[in-house]
């Protein structure tokens, strides 16, 4: 990468625009997130109407707003199903006998056929009897049906010990309405457990024959392409039956089972022995050709991994996809997003989405943070005809709604806790949905809706930009005002210091030198005295002409410092020789501080030729590298120590000016002059004289600021 290449990038993430991008985004991050698409939050929460029963909501009559439906036993032993109106008033009100089953599977409400009429269809206990009914409030035959018996429960130590398997509706026979399918599973009692069927416009009832297996539908599809759908039940090896009553499929195995609209088995089910194994399968259309995906997962170590499995709709096993088997709960799931396209998804702990291709291959889809469950519910909170998917929160405290492709992921505190929950949706036309949520006697009420302030997302996050852009610029001009006045004080005073210095130097040469030249007229040396004169003259110009400059070329500098010397090689007694020489290498236009050289040589002919009576000798040496000028002036005088030893020594200005020079220029620039005084010895440790070096970087900067 060039070199101006980098200067041009440094110069751009250097510049305020840059810096004010990652400032502005950790403004935001900080900020509280007020933009998210949607918004959900409890408006209600506080205790059911009635004790031991069920509140639920349904628009029951098709005008846009919901009715509120509250199940209850009530004084006199009967179950009761009271219909109001979100305004309080009671509607109706029907009376069955035997209790509410405190199950919320037990039930459902819905459009059951093509009129579009909606249905509460629910089960009830009469003593060891379960029945079945269903209502249509809305409509001019309120009750479809009534205590319909579905099977008898035994009962065993004071209780009756079953769940319900769900309520749902399918078109099973393809007449425009729709058929109950549910189940009644015992526990340890392990009978009944069977699955059943009721249409409703028959009045038939069909029901699976007498098996221990513990099941659920799940899912319809028709996948012997009869025209009918058939039914594919989960099914759990909860081990109950402990070989206590010989039926088929007994519980110490998970069972591929699936149904025809009659409740025959379309193949014989797939046998997984082992305790505690869950099988969950779905059906999946594979280049028009239905496949079955079973999700295989157990809580006991002796049964193997949990895996993905394919089988054709024969049952015969396809294929199968091993899954992690690290993960702390194991804790897998498989379902069904509505809204896409009928894809089947694999949900795992940590919140992680993944499809399930045609091979058993999984793609993530998404990573929901802060999720906990593997299986959302579904439910249309908003009324927009696409239903939302409601997943728990990892320590049960609150809930997360995702749309149903898994984007907008909002969170909902969860007073309730976990465990089944009963979820249903308050409509009223004009008004935006609540979701109203009930477990055991507390019901809460939650908003789900779009955020009006989405939309002010982008321009909020532009204006926070503009106003750290501003406020880094106006640091950045206060920095630079401040600086420049500070540097621009500093510099003034320190050429006001160099031109003071200047001025000391200037008279305080001009006077020895006038001396010197008064000393050859006394002398009668008058051709003397006129040589040094024309060459004060020429120090003189020379002075005149540089007297603004701080610095000076080395020709300018060494022809100063050639008169000099000649000046005052003529005032010393007992005379001195020197010599300049000067590298071949050297420019001799690079410029140099101005009497760089000759406060240095003065000293040296002051304080160590003077004192000898003859033979002495200056040698100034001018050399270049390329990177520096070296300067070196050299004496064979008596040295330091004897010359302070001997009381030789003048006021220091001159060194003290030279100094304080040398210091300034070296404040304003990055490369710094050197200056060394060295004491030169002989084999015998006696003094053979000084050396000054003083090395100068070439481009030394000379002029602090500009006009």
């Amino acid at each position: 990468m060039s070199f101006s290449l980098l200067r041009k990038l440094r110069t751009f993430w250097l510049s305020p625009w840059f810096i004010a991008m990652p400032v502005t985004l950790l403004v935001i991050l900080l900020l509280p997130d007020i933009f998210r698409k949607y918004t959900a939050e409890i408006v209600e929460n506080s205790q059911c109407q009635k004790k031991d029963g069920f509140e639920y909501y349904a628009d029951l009559n098709g005008d846009s707003t919901s009715e509120h439906i509250v199940l209850f036993n009530n004084t006199e032993g009967k179950a009761s199903v009271k219909i109001l109106g979100q305004n309080g008033f009671i509607l109706d009100h029907f009376y069955f006998p035997g209790e509410i089953i405190q199950d919320s599977r037990s039930l459902a409400t819905g459009v059951f056929d093509s009129s579009g009429r909606t249905g509460i269809f629910f089960m009830t206990r009469s003593n060891d009897s379960i029945f079945l009914h269903g209502l249509v409030p809305g409509g001019k035959e309120k009750i479809l049906f009534r205590d319909k018996h579905i099977t008898t429960i035994p009962r065993k130590n004071g209780r009756y010990d079953y769940v319900i398997s769900s309520i749902l509706l399918f078109d099973l026979d393809r007449d425009g309405t729709k058929e109950i399918v549910s189940g009644v599973m015992a526990g340890f009692q392990v009978m009944p457990r069977l699955l059943f069927t009721y249409n409703i416009r028959s009045g038939h009832l069909q029901k699976t024959p007498p098996m221990a297996n513990y099941q659920q539908v799940i899912d319809t599809a028709d996948l012997n392409r009869d025209g009918f759908p058939e039914l594919l039940a989960t099914s759990y090896s909860i081990d109950n039956n402990e070989g206590k009553l010989e039926l088929p499929c007994d519980d110490n195995s998970a069972w591929l089972s699936v149904y025809d609209r009659n409740l025959s088995f379309l193949f014989p089910p797939v046998q997984f022995p082992g305790k505690y194994i869950q099988l969950s399968p779905w059906a999946m259309k594979i280049s028009g050709i239905y496949r079955i995906i079973a999700l295989y997962t157990t809580r006991f170590p002796g049964n193997g991994p949990p895996k993905l499995m394919m089988f054709d709709t024969s049952g015969k096993p396809l294929k199968e996809r091993i899954l992690d088997d690290t993960l702390k709960m194991r804790n897998y799931g498989l379902f069904r997003s509505d809204d896409l396209d009928g894809r089947i998804f694999l949900g795992r702990e940590g919140g992680i989405i993944e499809e399930v291709d045609s091979g058993l291959n999984l793609v993530v889809k998404s990573a929901i943070k802060g999720v906990a469950t593997a299986s959302p519910s579904q439910i249309d909170v908003d009324g927009d005809g696409h239903r939302e998917l409601m997943f728990t929160g990892v320590n049960g405290s609150f809930d997360v709604i995702t749309r149903a492709d898994f984007s907008d992921p909002v969170a909902i505190v969860n007073p309730l806790g976990t465990g089944d929950r009963l979820f249903s949706v308050i409509r009223e036309a004009g008004k935006t949905s609540k979701l109203f949520t009930q477990k055991g006697n507390r019901c809460i009420i939650g908003s789900y809706e779009r955020n009006p302030l989405y939309y002010l997302k982008y321009p909020v996050w532009f204006t926070i930009y503009l106003l750290v852009l501003g406020f880094i610029l106006l640091i950045r001009y206060l920095q630079r005002r401040t600086l420049r006045q500070m540097v621009n004080a500093e510099k003034k005073i320190a050429e006001m210091q160099l031109l003071l210095l200047r001025n000391q130097l200037d008279p305080h040469f001009t006077f020895n030198v006038i001396n010197s030249i008064s000393a050859s007229i006394l002398q009668s040396k008058p051709e003397e005295a006129n040589r040094n004169l024309l060459t004060l003259s020429r120090l003189m110009r020379s002075g005149v002409m540089h007297s603004d400059n701080l610095s000076r070329s080395l020709a300018e500098e060494l022809e100063f410092l050639h008169n000099y010397l000649d000046l005052m090689k003529a005032r010393t007694d007992a005379g001195f020789e020197y010599r300049i020489e000067i590298a071949d290498t050297v420019d001799l236009q690079l410029h140099v501080p101005r009497m760089i050289t000759q406060i240095y040589a003065e000293n040296a002919i002051k304080h160590g030729l003077r004192p000898l009576p003859s033979g002495g000798i200056l040698v100034i040496r001018v050399s270049c590298d390329g990177k520096n000028i070296r300067l070196e002036i050299e004496d064979n005088g008596v040295g330091r120590h004897k010359a302070k030893a001997n009381g030789s020594h003048g006021t220091g200005k001159g060194m003290t000016i030279m100094d304080q020079s040398i210091i300034i220029f070296n404040k304003f620039n990055q490369k710094k002059i050197r200056l060394d005084i060295a004491d030169l010895e002989d084999g015998q440790g006696l003094s053979r004289g000084t050396l000054v070096t003083v090395v100068i970087p070439v481009g030394m900067k000379y002029r602090f600021y500009g006009e």
